[in-house]
């Protein structure tokens, strides 16, 4: 019912947008052009090369010893493959579309079932530290140590919505043993040549240009729907961060003060549209487990942040009447403040033996 509930919509969402774009080429053009400096600078040189080491990685025989202090975690977390600790590192350093990625490549291999991919992508979906420990940290809030709690925070919350939607019975029951869907084709694992440079790369041009293609679409949107708002920075805000992640980071960020840490840590949970687009693009699964996470996981997150904030680095403000720089208007001479001295220590000696002889 919902899926048919959105096939209808599709008409006049698309017709909404070609009119919006017809009659708005300037900011149209203006979010092109800002979407394709952030897929150039920052999206393509960071995930191009972790989506071809990450394909390797996972298709090379013995890598899972990389991962294996996760395999306690992984397995409580009902993941029970072999190489289930792997994808949750490599999905937790490259972000969320190498997390997408990986789980739409271990059940199409039929390493993992349905319902553990789900799982998976609960667990292992979030943004990438570079992003947040360099970017958001760094470069929006100011302080790399800011960056890397909220990095440590949201994997947290990670756990924290698994577990919410775990005790609520709202994911799927994994066994011990998991019992993998076969591949397309029919055949299994042995069927499959081992993967090589060249198909690595070729899957990674696919998903790089599915996250570029996604990230442009959404701020060449974003940018003409915000020509049509009234200019506030609460309400472009907002509509940032529904679309795009890092365009609403930027804008709350913008905004200082106890709103900019707030709406950066509901940009890391929702996500954004963007996003969720690019995760059923990659991944090819149904995307309700995650949504419902996600929405736990932005409760869970600003939990967290409310109660790690005296670790926070931040200032106090307090009020003073002095300006930020005391400047003397003069200086008493060297000699005059000795004589100066010696006056006030012979009145204070005087003044001492007075009432000393009073007594």
């Amino acid at each position: 019912m919902i899926n048919r509930f959105v096939r209808r919509l599709v008409l006049p969402a698309a017709a909404t947008c070609t009119l919006a774009l017809l009659s708005r080429p300037q900011a149209a053009a203006e979010g092109f052009a800002s979407g394709l400096l952030l897929c150039t600078r920052s999206l393509l040189p960071a995930l191009f090369p972790f989506f071809v080491v990450s394909a390797l990685l996972t298709a090379a025989p013995g890598a899972e010893l990389l991962a294996r202090p996760l395999r306690p975690l992984a397995r409580a977390c009902g993941l029970t493959g072999a190489d289930a600790a792997l994808m949750l590192l490599l999905s937790w350093l490259g972000g969320y579309a190498v997390c997408a990625r990986l789980a739409g490549d271990a059940v199409h291999a039929g390493r993992m079932d349905r319902d553990q991919a789900q799982r998976f992508w609960i667990v292992g979906c979030c943004s990438g530290p570079g992003f947040v420990i360099g970017c958001v940290g760094g470069l929006m809030l100011g302080s790399v140590r800011l960056g890397a709690l909220l990095y440590g925070l949201q994997l947290a919350a990670n756990f924290g919505a698994a577990a919410v939607l775990s005790l609520a019975g709202l994911l799927p029951r994994t066994g011990r043993q998991a019992q993998a869907c076969p591949p397309a084709g029919g055949q299994g694992d042995a069927a499959e040549p081992p993967l090589s440079l060249p198909g690595a790369i070729g899957n990674a041009v696919d998903s790089s240009l599915t996250v570029c293609g996604c990230v442009l679409f959404f701020r060449v949107m974003g940018a003409v729907a915000e020509s049509f708002l009234p200019e506030d920075a609460a309400a472009a805000a907002v509509l940032r961060g529904l679309l795009e992640v890092t365009a609403g980071c930027d804008a709350f960020a913008a905004m200082g003060g106890g709103a900019a840490l707030r709406g950066v840590c509901l940009c890391l949970s929702l996500l954004g549209l963007s996003v969720f687009v690019q995760l059923r693009a990659l991944a090819k699964l149904p995307l309700s487990p995650l949504l419902l996470s996600r929405g736990v996981h932005a409760v869970v997150l600003q939990g967290l942040v409310r109660l790690c904030a005296p670790a926070l680095p931040g200032e106090w403000a307090a009020y003073s009447s002095l300006s930020r720089r005391v400047v003397t208007a003069a200086r008493m001479p060297p000699d005059a403040a000795f004589l100066l001295l010696c006056f006030l220590c012979a009145a204070l000696y005087k003044a001492g033996r007075k009432l000393y002889n009073m007594r």
